[in-house]
């Protein structure tokens, strides 16, 4: 999902409004505070690996194993079909 903190970025923001407090009068400083997001890559990592041995007429189980947990769906196709 996007994110207002999303990598590269500047965020500035400021006080529209304030309310309550029992104060007489309360002076709204109209100054922004801006952050700047750094860009940090998550590097995740797709491997695959197989039935080491198998008999003539067998069945081959492929195992692709991402390292981060997927957001969406992964679709992964082999070089066999």
């Amino acid at each position: 999902p996007n994110s207002p903190l999303a990598g590269g970025s500047s965020l500035s923001v400021k006080i529209d409004d304030a309310k309550g407090g029992n104060y007489e009068k309360l002076e709204v400083d109209g100054k922004s505070a801006d952050t700047s997001v750094t860009d940090t890559q998550d590097t995740t990592n797709l491997s695959l690996t197989a039935t080491g041995v198998v008999d003539e007429g067998g069945q081959i189980t492929y195992t692709a194993t991402l390292t981060n947990a997927a957001g969406t769906p992964v679709t992964v196709t082999l070089s066999n079909g």
